[in-house]
């Protein structure tokens, strides 16, 4: 049975580079990069690359709707689309010479109820016959805040592996409805808890928590410290760090680790290659510009450095 991966509020990426950043002056920008983006997109892509081709399911509509749909014919990215009445967003990040990258999303297009209500139905229909169902990225503007729960939860009852990455009440509802495997990052498992997340100790803590909620697996991403991965029925609390590396570009760098995860799940591999594989294939998504895809050499030389301990007491 083939995957399909819901991604129901897709952009078109954009990168502008440009030497600094100068308020109040006319900042001139030396290069613009576009591409099919948003978390659900970028987990197909590297899902693809490593061997896991799924289907996505996205609403598409408008010239950035048509430009989205030629990027991932251009990808060989397999996809169905729902007609949307308004263009896709197109979301910007600013990546200046030295300093940090500065990232600026569009809170459109913002569906009618009727129009939500179709999206969800029809992306009901594709879990229901779909193992593993990866629902990733910001609910479209519009839609209720049940609805990941609603899929979630259609899909346990019908049996499926659910992979969970999104965020505030969407995820915290969803949650609720026993996903296979959630993935927050530490500022999104601070918004779930209720508070601030300064250690490691407070972050897998945390995790803790949210595997009682969802009786499943959580993995936290950290950014350069690395991931964690938590199930407290399976007794389970490992971390992984990042190898140290020049960071070019950490846009899609989550998704890259969720779906090394996947991979491994899919593989059947030990749960220390989840976290391991997850990790150097996050990491690996630092080293290119954002949109594009390292070398197996480079993740497989990232990968022989990633080492996997228990944290904590179970």
């Amino acid at each position: 049975m083939a995957g399909v991966i819901i991604s129901l509020n897709p952009a078109v990426d954009v990168e502008w580079r440009l030497p600094s950043v100068v308020p109040e002056e006319k900042n001139e920008l030396t290069s613009e990069s576009r591409w099919p983006g948003g978390k659900g997109i970028n987990v197909a892509r590297w899902l693809a690359w490593l061997g896991q081709p799924q289907r996505l399911f996205l609403p598409l509509g408008g010239s950035t709707g048509r430009e989205l749909a030629a990027g991932l014919k251009a990808e060989k990215l397999s996809f169905s689309a729902f007609p949307l009445s308004q263009p896709n967003r197109a979301n910007v990040v600013v990546t200046p010479g030295t300093g940090p990258q500065y990232r600026f999303n569009a809170t459109w297009p913002h569906l009618s109820a009727a129009e939500a209500r179709e999206l969800r139905d029809e992306a009901g229909a594709w879990v229901k016959r779909s193992d593993p169902v990866v629902i990733s990225g910001t609910l479209a503007f519009g839609a209720p805040a049940s609805t990941y729960a609603q899929l979630v939860k259609l899909a346990r009852h019908s049996g499926r592996r659910v992979f969970l990455d999104c965020d505030r009440e969407p995820f915290a509802r969803a949650a609720r409805e026993q996903p296979f495997l959630v993935k927050p990052n530490e500022y999104e498992l601070g918004q779930w808890a209720g508070r601030t997340l300064s250690q490691l100790s407070d972050v897998v803590a945390a995790a803790r928590e949210l595997s009682e909620v969802t009786r499943g697996w959580v993995l936290v991403s950290r950014g350069e410290a690395g991931a964690i991965l938590v199930n407290t029925r399976e007794r389970v609390s490992l971390q992984a760090r990042s190898p140290a590396v020049t960071v070019r570009n950490t846009v899609g760098a989550g998704d890259a680790l969720l779906a090394g995860t996947i991979t491994a799940v899919l593989a059947g591999k030990p749960m220390t290659d989840w976290l391991a594989d997850g990790v150097s294939i996050g990491t690996a998504a630092t080293q290119v510009a954002p949109g594009r895809l390292p070398t197996q050499a480079q993740w497989r030389r990232i990968r022989r450095e990633v080492v996997v301990t228990e944290v904590g007491g179970n």
